[in-house]
């Protein structure tokens, strides 16, 4: 697997299959580079690079609090180790991290698929108490097995319409053996909690006009944090943006319709060449 250090220090992992064009897939808080494999294993003639951000999977944690341009510039160093032309899609902050990787360092995508990427607007600041915190901090950090852990995700809360291969790989790699025989959530909650609280601090919402590469920005129809009217508002942020709308989808589209991504990706970069 791929390693890289970031301008803070920390190591970062990230894993490539295929050749051809280069895609970077950056995935959303809590989860880790390998559920991207339902959508890559759909895409020919494509060099993919998933990463696990700082703060998940394999990569190094870092001090909170954490500054989300930190996951922009990450995802600008990883996108220099592919070759031009590339192509980035991210969830969730994962979107939010290749937007913001653009505005530092402009043209270093030809294009940018953003599901449902985590950019709001003013007032920017930290949020100690969201409910997206306090549902991070309630979280059951460990459990007797792997059937156990994919027994209380199945079919249920966020993972409600996850397709099983994403669940699967969720459940192999989003956690570790602990000394204790268990099984632990490799982002912790108090982690993927602190992300939370940061997520409305980063301000990128006010710099989306320095973007200049075409944008497919893609939500889900049913999705609880990008309803239409909000979509088209961030939509129209930017200067060159196509809004898709998947019906039937909520916020975790890659995991719930990993075909749809793929097809979205697919058309962009044919698009594209």
């Amino acid at each position: 697997m791929p390693h890289l250090i970031s301008h803070d220090g920390l190591s970062l992992v990230g894993e490539v299959h295929g050749s051809g064009t280069a895609v970077l897939f950056v995935h959303a808080n809590g989860f880790c580079k390998e559920v991207w494999r339902p959508v890559s294993g759909r895409l020919a003639g494509v060099r993919t690079l998933a990463i696990d951000q700082r703060g998940h999977g394999s990569s190094g944690v870092g001090a909170p609090p954490f500054d989300w341009w930190d996951l922009g510039r990450d995802a600008a160093a990883w996108a220099t180790t592919l070759d031009p032309p590339r192509f980035g899609v991210g969830h969730s902050s994962g979107g939010a991290a290749l937007a913001m990787a653009e505005i530092l360092h402009p043209g270093t995508f030809r294009h940018l698929v953003l599901i449902e990427p985590i950019i709001f607007p003013a007032p920017f600041g930290r949020a100690e108490s969201h409910p997206l915190v306090e549902g991070a901090l309630r979280r059951r950090a460990s459990f007797s097995s792997r059937s156990e852990a994919r027994a209380a995700y199945h079919r249920r809360g966020p993972f409600a319409r996850w397709v099983d291969a994403a669940l699967d790989l969720y459940v192999e790699h989003g956690f570790r053996d602990g000394p204790d025989e268990r099984r632990h959530l490799v982002c912790e909650p108090a982690i993927e909690a602190e992300f939370y609280r940061m997520a409305t601090a980063h301000g990128a919402w006010a710099r989306l006009g320095e973007i200049e590469v075409p944008v497919t920005l893609v939500v889900g129809e049913h999705s609880d944090s990008h309803p239409p009217d909000f979509a088209a508002a961030l939509a129209g942020r930017f200067r060159h943006a196509t809004l898709v709308s998947y019906p039937g989808a909520g916020h975790f589209l890659p995991m719930e319709h990993p075909e749809v991504v793929a097809e979205v990706v697919a058309a962009t970069i044919e698009a594209n060449s």
